[in-house]
C-alpha cells in the first residue's frame, strides 16, 4: 500500500471521527448505550464512506451515499429529525467549503490550474493533508462554541493552530518543490511519510493541549467547589446557631412575659425599655442571614455581605427567587462570587460612602440582577484590576462573562461618577 492510497483511505475515518464530534455536540447518547458502540460505528462510518468514494467516483452521488451514511449513523444519538438529517448535511457541507478553500490555495502558491493539482498525486496528497486539518479545527471551533458544558480553548489555542498550521503549510510546499525535481522512489516514499507525519503530529499536539486546557479547567471547577462547599456549610451553621437561638427565645418566652408584666406594674417605663432593647438585640440574629430557600446563592451572599460589613461597607440585598433555578451551583459560585469580590474591593478604594445594593429578581423564568457599588472618581476603561497581583486577579470580570455565555443572557457593564453597576439576566432559568 502506497502512501497515496493510506492518505485516501484515513480520509473516510477522519470524516467519520469529525461526525462523531459533531454529534456529542449537539445531541444526545442514547441510554444503557456502551461505548463501544459509538466507536465501533465511527469505525464502520469510516469504511462505509471509503467504499462510496471508491464505487462512486461521480461527486453527486457520492455526496448523496455519504450523506445517507451519516445520517444512519447519527441515529446512534438521541435529537430530533430536523437534527438526524441537519448535522450530516453541514458536516459535509463544511468539508466540501475547506477542501475548495485548499485547493483554491494550492492552485496560488503552485501557480497551477485546479485540474492539475487533482491528477498530480503529491499536490492532491498535500490538499488532502490540509483540507482535513482545517476541516478538523472548524469543527473543533464548532463544538467549544456549542456545547454548552465543554470547556472552550482560550486565544492561546488557536495561535497554536495557526502557527502549526502555516507551519505544516510550508513544509508541505517545500516537500512538493522538492518531489517536482524527480529524486528517487525512497526519498519520495519518505518525504511523503514525513508531511503525513507532520500532519498527525499537529493533530495530537492541538489533542494535548486541549487535554492539558480541560485539566486546568476541572482543577479550576474543584477550587470553585471547595470554596462554595465551605462557604455553605458556613451559611448552615449560622442557620442551625439561629434556630437554636429561635428555640431558647421561645422557650424562655414565658419568664420575658412575667418579667415584662412585672415592670409594667411596678411602673418602671425605663427599665422595661432597656429589657425590650435588650430581647430585640437577642432575637436579631436571624437578620444576618440572607435565607431565600436557594441554599447556595443564600450562602455566597451571606458570607460576601458579612465580608463588607467586616470592611464597613453598606450592603443590602433584595433577593426574590425560587428555591429551584436552572443553573449550575459552580456558575452561581463564579458568577455573583466574583462580582461581588469586585464589588467589595472597589468599595475599598473609596474613603467615604461605601456601599454595595444588590437586586436579584426572578421573574416569568428570567433571572434578573444588578449590583451597584460606589468606586472611586477615576474611570477604569480597560476594567482591569487594580491589585498588585494581576495574575491572580482581574480575571473576575472575564469569568464572568465566560460562565454567563453558557446560557442565554444580556450582560450591561456601566461606569457612571462615583458607581459601577454590573446588570445581566439569565433567560429561560426556571
Amino acid at each position: 500500500m502506497s502512501v497515496y492510497e493510506l492518505v485516501d483511505i484515513s480520509t473516510g475515518f477522519i470524516e467519520a471521527y469529525l461526525l462523531f464530534l459533531m454529534c456529542e455536540t449537539f445531541m444526545e447518547r442514547r441510554e444503557n448505550q456502551n461505548k463501544i458502540v459509538y466507536a465501533v460505528g465511527v469505525v464502520i462510518t469510516g469504511i462505509l464512506t471509503n467504499i462510496s468514494a471508491e464505487l462512486l467516483p461521480v461527486t453527486l452521488l457520492n455526496l448523496l451515499a455519504i450523506t445517507v451514511i451519516q445520517i444512519a449513523y447519527s441515529f446512534l444519538y438521541k435529537g430530533s429529525i430536523k437534527a438526524h438529517i441537519l448535522l450530516p448535511i453541514l458536516n459535509i457541507t463544511i468539508e466540501t467549503i475547506t477542501e475548495m478553500v485548499i485547493l483554491l490555495l494550492l492552485s496560488i502558491l503552485f501557480d497551477t490550474n485546479t485540474s492539475a493539482i487533482i491528477a498530480a498525486g503529491t499536490m492532491r496528497m498535500t490538499g488532502v493533508i490540509l483540507s482535513k486539518l482545517l476541516l478538523y479545527i472548524v469543527i473543533k471551533y464548532i463544538c467549544f462554541r456549542f456545547k454548552r458544558e465543554a470547556v472552550g480553548a482560550d486565544i492561546s489555542y488557536w495561535v497554536l493552530f495557526a502557527v502549526l498550521f502555516g507551519i505544516t503549510t510550508l513544509t508541505l510546499y517545500a516537500f512538493c518543490k522538492m518531489l517536482e525535481e524527480n529524486p528517487s522512489a525512497y526519498i519520495r516514499n519518505l518525504a511523503m511519510v514525513s508531511a503525513l507525519g507532520l500532519s498527525i503530529a499537529t493533530v495530537i499536539i492541538l489533542w494535548l493541549y486541549e487535554n492539558t486546557f480541560k485539566q486546568k479547567s476541572l482543577i479550576t471547577q474543584k477550587q470553585l467547589t471547595e470554596v462554595q462547599l465551605k462557604e455553605q456549610i458556613k451559611h448552615y451553621n449560622d442557620i442551625t446557631a439561629a434556630q437554636a437561638q429561635t428555640r431558647k427565645l421561645k422557650h424562655d418566652l414565658a419568664n420575658h412575659i412575667i418579667s415584662i408584666k412585672s415592670y409594667v406594674e411596678d411602673g418602671k417605663k425605663d427599665e422595661c425599655l432597656q429589657y425590650l432593647d435588650s430581647l430585640t438585640d437577642y432575637a436579631n440574629i436571624n437578620s444576618d442571614i440572607i435565607d431565600t430557600g436557594n441554599s447556595v446563592i443564600d450562602a455566597i451572599f451571606t458570607a460576601k455581605r458579612n465580608l463588607a460589613r467586616e470592611r464597613h461597607i453598606d450592603f443590602s440585598a433584595d433577593v426574590q427567587i425560587p428555591e429551584n433555578l436552572k443553573i449550575n451551583s459552580s456558575d452561581c459560585c463564579v458568577i455573583f462570587g466574583n462580582a461581588l469580590d469586585n464589588a467589595i474591593e472597589a468599595c475599598d478604594k473609596v474613603q467615604d460612602d461605601k456601599y454595595i445594593k444588590v437586586s436579584l429578581i426572578y421573574q416569568n423564568g428570567s433571572l434578573m440582577c444588578k449590583i451597584a457599588n460606589s468606586m472611586s472618581e477615576a474611570k477604569n476603561p480597560l476594567l482591569k484590576t487594580t491589585k498588585a497581583d494581576k495574575i491572580n486577579h482581574g480575571i473576575g470580570l472575564k469569568n464572568i462573562r465566560e460562565t454567563l455565555n453558557k446560557y442565554s443572557n444580556m450582560l450591561r457593564v456601566e461606569q457612571n461618577a462615583g458607581e459601577f453597576v454590573l446588570s445581566f439576566i439569565i433567560y429561560e432559568v426556571n
